[in-house]
This record gives structure tokens, C-alpha cells and sequence, in this order.
């Protein structure tokens, strides 16, 4: 009966069985020979209320089953109908658990079957999906489904998936297919029995692998092209005429002027650049088309040694550029631009690696799992980029061992298969480079962003904040402790295994010797740390805690003349300690050099020892650059920084954490300039009242960098397809408890999207507070008729946003990255909510320093900086809204401070000219809402 399977899905008045859960339908769908024979579909009166979410999710109420037949009554033929089948569903350790409960309630025996997960079958054969939902699963593989949350509906779907799964693994190169089936035994109960079944179906014949694969060593890789072939012709020249860029845009693009004036400056100005003065500062509104804005010009100035790179702030805006902007401009130009994304080597699998993790490093069933997951991808990436697993999180110490640590592959097994050398090669062919802000800053000495050439930081209103973030690091005394005992513990504990091993090796790069030394400096290291802990919290601790705060957690925000204060010792006591943790970094570093020259002459024991010792180290080494460069600037005279003391225990010196915040950018800010031919900041909201002052003072420029100053209209004409409302009754918020803010949120959210019918986004502060009202909410019965979104508790940032945009009754709760660079237009997004002025916390340790400094220098705060920051990330939330001039929507603030307090109006004024703000009742502005979105 191997071919024989019951695909089942059940819905239920409860997912927890224990709290009174009952099935209330029951679908099955038979699969015979690979084909689905029958499906079953069998309400069931579960003798208990169906709660209303239940009956909003799955159309099922108690008037639909009253008259159907108890579980008792039909539990008979359920188990005739499963007993001898292989058992299937979508999450199988819900169904078939909660099944023979209920089985067990009525007096039956349980099923005693074998079971098959497609959930994770789905997770291994589908790589690159960023949902496993079945309703997300169907959409990506267009598997019809009419009734999505009904029993039967959704059963024939997962068999139609099943089906589709087992038809992949077919394909699948036998290599591949044999490894499934050795790392399958951990998958959830008989999971495994899919692989294991195709591969004793094919293991009489050989299938030669298509042209796109190749095998090596076990592992089959998909073949990628090291070359780029960029086809542009030179005889082509810039559309300098309104006519000629109307003929170029047709059928392609609307002409906007506003995106015509942004194309002429930029392609003037960089004709006519100045040796000094480089920066160039462009406003350019939602709506302006300012990526193909200067994408478009500056394509006709670029070269093999003068190439164009583009610094952003997020991933999401990277992707965007390459995936979409740059396929527009080759099909307006007629050319074959070719843009490569520009990421640390973090990002990339390294094969060697991973190869010997496959034996090696064994982890948790979950580890297993992923090495599945990556066994397929192989077979489908061309580039090694681990963001294309798409993984809520990269937590798995199997990325500590796997991830690529940016060294050049000479003689190992995978050296010319190498994806971080791959990606660096088409890096230095590519004439269009797309980057992160803050790598941009971390390598401004690169090779690969050529000579002389152009720099667009798009969304330039972070570039500085991205420049203090990279020169403000943290170190964690409590965890290098743990990181440093860890590894001294591992070491100890395979000491046998280690002197075996290193008195048969011929090469000698490691000795037993060295192990004995490595305790040398273990001791050292013991030493050093208790010194160094006990000067901070003598010096930097002691004084500044008052002996009723001694007994809670310790946190401190201290200028660099306190922390700085007559003591010598400090930096004597770092620089030693850096030295003993590189001693012994490095001679991790050498144990896994021989490691690899050796490998065919190690044991797997020994590979064990060594892959664990990696993850350690790599640990050690990420805090040891943070305390080198703490002992830089802690030792500049003249820098202007803040330091950042926690404590978990004011009593063990061992738990002190470190952060510290430098103010002054001039250096990579001049160290920019220098590297650019010249630079283009763009952005949608960058001046305030017209105004680029806070802008320059921020960025640290000096006058004579800048070139031009640019502002663009408004195009999409926000006083005409907006409106800003305020509730009447939303009091002074900062009056209110954290959880008198909460509720009052969650009482506006519910009341706003009582019978509305609105894609609606809610913008917060911080991510607690979102955490917070999303918990509220989940109390309330908005989730019954709304599918909420929540960043940071219902998935990635990149998923929500894609489930939101296939949305129809969606409500997303977003922060930080969502406050800009999310493009919802096409009434994809008409309600937005923005619970408060989005004010900085003078508390951040960031904050704190940058307005010492600015009070220093005589600058009003407030006026000067805590002001302006909050007006440009409140444009940036509002422009989130209108996207194009087609498009409508509203504002919900829930925030009076803009009509009460004396700076509402400098707000107010900053605001798209003309844009009304209407203080009403909740039902005066639900049906003004309605009327204005019709």
C-alpha cells in the first residue's frame, strides 16, 4: 500500500485540543498510483459553540452543523477510511495528533500510521519561498484554490502540492537526491520516506545531469557565468530635447517633468563638474521618479574605470533597483546595463565549508533540515547569496561555520567554484554598482567602485546616521567571557583527541605545542579581563550609581570627559588584552588553515572539534574589531563621543557592556569626497520649509563641497488626494502610561477599521510599541475580518510587505523601515495611521551625544535638531501614501501636539503646501474617509 496515501485537513472550534477543541470538518483527499481518486468532505457538529473567528476564517457557524453527525457517530468510518494509508497533510503534527485525540475521546483506538509533512517537504524542495502557508504555496506554484480554510478545499490542494513535490524530487539529480535521503532521518516523523521511496525507484538508472548542472565532490552546483556582457552603444546620446524624451519613455513610461528637469540637472552637472565642489543636494518628492531620474543620465557617463554607484539604506531598496529600475532603463536606452549588488562576504555560503558541515557538524534536527534546504538550492542559485533562503532568522550555528569569511580559495576543493569570488569578478566587470550605505563607508578604499566615479546616496537623509553607526560599535564583556571559556573548554575537552591528531600530521603549521600554549594565554586573558572589568566599574561605575540603584539593572550615559578621567591604565590594560584574544584568533585561524591542508587525513571526530571551535571564534573575533576600535577612539585627544555602560549586576564588574557614539564624520566625510568623481544626495524629504541648513549640519559638509541644491515640485499634488484627520478626543499622548498610550491606539485602530474596507498601514516609534498594540489588537475582533501584519512578530519585513500588497483586507503594523522606501501604490494602500510625532528618544545613546555636542556649540536642540529629524521622518511616513497622481488617501494622527504646541505650525508649514488638517469625531471622519476614498 506505499502508493496508497489520505491526504487530510481538519478544521477545528480550537487549535489547542485541550481547550475544548473540536473538529467541525473533516476533508480527505485519496492518492492511488500518483493520481487523487476521491475527496471526502464531512461537516461535523462538534457539540460545543464555534467561536465567530472561527466561523469568519473557515464560513463554518453552529447553524451549519447542527444537523450534521457527532464526531462519535462518523469516528468509525475515519479510521476504516485511514487506517491502512499513508497519512499526509499541511502541518502534519497538528492534524494527525488532534485526530486521534478526538479518536481516543470517542473509545478508538489512535491511527498507528505512517505520516508526511508537506510543510517541509515544501521547505526543502522550494528553497528560495519566503511563505510555506498553503495558501501562499498554491499562489506560488498557480495551483488553483477556490475555498481556502475549508476542510475539503484545502485538502485536495495539498495533495495537488504533494504531488508537485514528488514530481521535483524526481528531478532532482541522484547526488542530491542520495543526500536527502542520508540527512532525512530527522525530518518530522515519516517525512523522509518520500526521498527514500523516488530513490530506490531511480537507483537502477543513471540520468545524465541536464547542461545548467555539474557535479563536484558530492555537491551538484549550478553553472554560473563569471563574465558580465554589458551591450551598450556608444554612438547613443542623451535625450536632451522634451521630444526625444517623450519618444524614449513612450509605451513605457508617462513623461513627468519634473523627472525631465531631475534627468537635465544631473546630466549638466556632471558634464560640468568642479574638482572641489562635488555634492550635489536634490529633493526629490514621492512620485518624481528619481531613480530612473539619475539612472537615465548618468548611464550616458559611465565607463569601464568610471562607473556609477548607488548607496541605499535597505535591501529591499537595493533589490528594487536591480530587479526593476535597471530593466526600465535598458528598455528606454536600448542598452544591456548590467547592475551587480555590492554585499560583505557575510552573505555568501562558502562551499569548502559547508561540504565539510554536511559530515561534520550535526546540531539540532533543525540543522539537518537546513542542510536539505541548501542541497536544493545549490541546484538553483547561480549567485551563493544566503538572503535567498528568504529565513526569518540566520540564527543556526551552521551560518557561523558556513558563512564566508571573504579570504581568497587557493587549493581547496571548491576554490574555482567560489561564490564570494564569483560576485567580486562580476563586482569589477559590472559599470553599475548597487550597495548599503554603511558598507559604502566601511570600504570607501575599495577597488571595486573604480576611478573618479559617480555616487548617488539615494535616500541620503541616513547617510550620516549610517557613518556614525559604522565608527559606533559595542563590546559585551559578559559575552566574550562566555565566548572565550567556551572555546578554552573545547579545546580542553578534545585535548587527546587534538594531541593524536597533531603528532600524525606532516605539515606541522599546528602542534600539540601550540594546544599547551593556547592555555598560556587563556590564563593571560582571565587576567586582563578581571583588570580591565574592575578599572570600568572603579572608574566609570562606582561613582556615578547612588546605593539605591545598586540593587536593579545599571545603565549609564557618560560624556568622553568622564569616561576619559585619569586613567591611563585603561588603554594599557585594552591593547594588552587585544593582543593575547588576536594570539589566540590567529592561532584558531592556523589549526583551521592545516585543518583544510589536511583534511583527507582527519578524522570526523576532529572535523567535529574544528567546526565548533569556528563558531567560537568567529564570535571573538567580531568583538575583538569592536574593542580595536574602541581603543582608537578612546585615545583621540580631540573626538567628540558617548559612552554607554550596562550592567546586569552592579555587583559582578564580569556582566559590563559597552557602547560608545561618536558625533564627528568630517574624516569619512572627506574621505567620501575624495573617493568621487562627483556625488548626487537624493531624497524625497531632505529640507525643512525649503531649507537644506539641518540637512548640511547633519551631514558635517562644508559649503565649499557643495556644487548645487536642487528642490523638485510635488508632482503627485498631496493638498488635493490627501487629508490629515485628528480625532477630537486623542489627549496630550505624553501625559498618558505606556499602557493608557496602548490602549488608546488600539481603541482608535479598532474604531477606524469597524466597516471600512481600506488597505490600511499603522506607522509607530519603536518596535515595542507596536508589539504591544499588536497584542491588543489580537484581542479584539479585528483579526476576524483583518488579516494583520505585524513587523518583527508575523514574519520578515520583506514578507509582510509582499503578503500585504496580494492583500485585500490587510492591516500592516510597521516601524523604522516602513516609515520610507515601501512603494504601495494603486490603492494598494489608502489608510494611514501615524500613532505619534515621530519624536527621536533623548535617551538613545546617539541622540544624547549628538545634541551634547550641538549644545556645545551653541546650537538650540530642539529647534536645530529634534525638530527637523521628527518633520522629515513624518514627510517620509506621509509619502508612503501617495505614489502617483492617480492615487488617494488619509492620514490618521493620533497626535494632537501638531495643532496644541507652538511648533505644530513650523510642522504644519513643512507639510505639502495646502494639505488639509481636519480635527473631527471618529464618525464625522469615517464617513468623510469614505466619501473622499469612493
Amino acid at each position: 500500500m506505499k502508493n496508497s496515501y489520505a491526504v487530510v485537513d481538519l478544521e477545528t472550534t480550537n487549535a489547542n485540543w485541550h481547550d475544548n477543541g473540536r473538529i467541525i470538518q473533516f476533508g480527505c483527499a485519496l492518492i492511488e498510483n500518483g493520481e487523487i481518486t476521491k475527496i471526502f468532505n464531512q461537516k461535523v457538529n462538534p457539540e460545543v459553540p464555534i467561536p465567530s473567528r472561527i466561523t469568519a476564517l473557515t464560513g463554518l457557524s453552529d447553524e451549519d452543523v447542527k444537523d450534521a453527525p457527532t464526531f462519535k457517530e462518523i469516528a468509525p468510518d475515519i479510521f476504516k477510511l485511514l487506517k491502512d494509508k499513508i497519512f499526509i497533510a499541511h502541518n502534519v503534527n497538528f492534524d494527525l495528533p488532534f485526530l486521534n485525540r478526538e479518536l481516543n475521546r470517542v473509545g478508538l483506538n489512535e491511527l498507528n500510521v505512517k505520516a508526511i509533512d508537506t510543510v517541509e517537504l515544501a521547505q526543502i524542495m522550494f528553497p528560495t519561498v519566503s511563505s510555506y502557508k498553503l495558501q501562499d504555496l498554491t499562489s506560488y506554484l498557480s495551483i488553483e484554490h477556490d475555498n481556502p480554510h475549508s476542510a475539503d478545499s484545502d485538502a485536495l490542494v495539498t495533495a495537488k502540492l504533494f504531488l508537485i513535490i514528488e514530481s521535483q524530487i524526481r528531478d532532482l539529480p541522484m547526488t542530491t537526491l542520495k543526500s536527502l535521503v542520508n540527512l532525512g532521518t530527522q525530518t518530522i516523523r515519516e517525512t523522509n520516506l518520500v526521498f527514500k521511496n523516488i530513490y530506490e525507484q531511480r537507483s537502477g538508472s543513471q540520468k545524465l545531469l541536464p547542461d545548467y548542472l555539474y557535479e563536484k565532490n558530492g555537491l551538484v552546483l549550478r553553472k554560473k557565468n563569471f563574465h558580465i556582457s554589458d551591450q551598450i552603444d556608444k554612438r547613443s546620446s542623451y535625450p536632451n530635447t522634451e521630444n526625444k524624451k517623450r519618444a524614449a519613455l513612450k509605451g513605457k513610461l508617462d513623461y513627468r517633468q519634473n523627472q525631465a528637469d531631475l534627468m537635465d540637472h544631473i546630466y549638466k552637472t556632471a558634464n560640468l563638474r568642479q574638482k572641489n565642489k562635488k555634492w550635489n543636494l536634490i529633493e526629490a518628492p514621492t512620485g518624481s521618479g528619481k531613480t530612473l531620474g539619475y539612472l537615465l543620465p548618468l548611464s550616458y557617463m559611465i565607463n569601464s574605470g568610471q562607473k556609477l554607484i548607488i548607496a541605499t539604506t535597505t535591501k529591499v531598496l537595493q533589490q528594487q533597483i536591480v530587479e526593476q529600475s535597471i530593466p526600465l532603463l535598458n528598455q528606454v536606452t536600448n542598452n544591456s546595463y548590467h547592475a551587480e549588488i555590492v554585499r560583505s562576504s557575510y552573505n555568501f555560503i562558502d562551499l569548502d565549508c559547508f561540504y565539510e558541515s554536511i559530515e561534520n557538524y550535526q546540531g539540532h534536527r533543525h540543522t539537518a533540515l537546513l542542510k536539505m534546504k541548501i542541497m536544493v538550492w545549490l541546484t538553483i542559485t547561480t549567485t551563493g547569496n544566503l538572503d535567498e533562503l528568504h529565513l526569518t532568522n540566520y540564527n543556526n550555528p551552521l551560518f557561523t561555520i558556513i558563512r564566508h569569511r571573504g579570504e581568497v580559495k587557493e587549493n581547496t576543493i571548491f576554490a574555482k567554484d567560489d561564490f564570494w569570488y564569483y560576485q567580486q569578478n562580476r563586482c569589477q566587470e559590472s559599470l553599475i554598482l548597487v550597495t548599503n550605505q554603511a558598507y559604502l563607508a566601511r570600504h570607501l578604499d575599495s577597488t571595486l567602485w573604480g576611478d573618479n566615479s559617480y555616487l548617488v546616496i539615494d535616500e541620503a537623509n541616513h547617510f550620516a546616521d549610517n557613518l556614525r553607526n559604522v565608527a559606533s560599535p559595542t563590546v559585551d564583556f559578559f559575552r566574550l567571557n562566555e565566548y572565550v571559556k567556551k572555546l578554552s573548554d573545547i579545546l580542553y575537552q578534545n585535548r587527546v583527541t587534538l594531541r593524536y591528531a597533531f603528532t600524525e600530521v606532516t605539515t606541522q603549521l599546528w602542534n600539540y605545542q601550540d594546544l599547551q600554549d593556547m592555555e598560556t594565554h587563556f590564563e593571560a586573558i582571565d587576567e586582563l579581563m578581571q583588570r580591565l572589568e574592575f578599572n570600568l566599574f572603579e572608574n566609570n561605575v562606582e561613582n556615578f550609581v547612588g546605593f539605591e540603584d545598586r540593587s536593579s539593572f545599571v545603565h549609564l550615559l557618560l560624556q568622553q570627559a568622564d569616561f576619559q578621567k585619569d586613567n591611563p591604565d585603561l588603554i594599557n590594560l585594552l591593547s594588552d588584552l587585544i593582543v593575547e584574544l588576536s594570539m589566540v584568533v590567529n592561532r584558531i585561524d592556523v589549526l583551521f588553515d592545516q585543518y583544510n591542508f589536511q583534511r583527507n587525513f582527519i578524522s570526523v571526530e576532529l572535523s567535529r572539534v574544528i567546526s565548533n571551535l569556528i563558531i567560537e571564534n568567529a564570535k571573538i573575533r567580531t568583538t575583538l574589531e569592536s574593542m580595536d576600535e574602541l581603543l582608537q577612539v578612546i585615545q583621540e585627544l580631540d573626538a567628540a563621543f558617548g559612552i554607554e555602560i550596562d550592567m546586569r549586576d552592579y555587583y559582578e564588574p564580569n556582566t559590563l557592556k559597552l557602547s560608545w557614539r561618536q558625533y564627528d564624520i568630517t574624516d569619512l566625510i572627506t574621505e567620501t569626497t575624495d573617493s568621487f568623481s562627483q556625488i548626487f544626495a537624493i531624497g524625497a524629504a531632505i529640507t525643512i520649509q525649503k531649507d537644506f541648513s539641518h540637512f548640511i549640519l547633519d551631514l558635517q559638509l562644508d559649503e565649499e563641497q557643495i556644487n548645487e541644491m536642487l528642490i523638485l515640485p510635488d508632482s503627485n499634488d498631496m493638498a488635493h488626494n490627501s487629508k490629515i484627520y485628528i480625532p477630537k478626543d486623542v489627549p496630550d499622548v505624553t501625559k498618558l502610561s505606556n499602557d493608557d498610550y496602548y490602549s488608546m491606539v488600539t481603541k482608535h485602530i479598532v474604531e477606524i477599521l469597524d466597516n471600512m474596507d481600506h488597505q490600511t498601514m499603522i506607522l509607530f516609534n519603536s518596535l515595542s510599541t507596536l508589539e504591544a498594540v499588536y497584542n491588543k489588537l489580537m484581542e479584539t475582533d479585528v483579526k476576524e475580518k483583518w488579516e494583520i501584519l505585524a513587523q518583527g512578530v508575523t514574519g520578515t519585513n520583506e514578507k509582510i510587505k509582499k503578503r500585504f500588497a496580494i492583500g485585500n483586507r490587510s492591516v500592516l503594523l510597521g516601524a523604522n523601515s516602513f516609515w520610507e522606501g515601501v512603494d504601495f501604490p494603486n490603492k494598494l494602500l489608502e489608510i494611514l495611521i501615524v500613532t505619534r510625532i515621530p519624536f527621536e528618544s533623548p535617551e538613545m545613546l546617539d541622540v544624547k551625544v549628538r545634541q551634547e555636542v550641538m549644545a556645545k556649540n551653541g546650537f538650540n536642540v530642539f529647534q536645530a535638531d529634534t525638530l527637523p529629524r521628527a518633520i522629515l521622518q513624518l514627510r517620509q511616513g506621509l509619502g508612503r501614501l501617495v505614489r502617483t497622481p492617480h492615487d488617494r488617501g488619509v492620514i490618521l494622527l493620533l497626535d494632537n501636539r501638531i495643532l496644541t504646541k507652538n511648533y505644530g505650525k513650523t510642522i504644519v508649514n513643512s507639510l505639502p503646501s495646502g494639505l488639509p488638517i481636519v480635527e473631527d469625531n471618529m464618525r464625522s471622519i469615517k464617513k468623510d474617509i469614505n466619501k473622499f476614498l469612493k
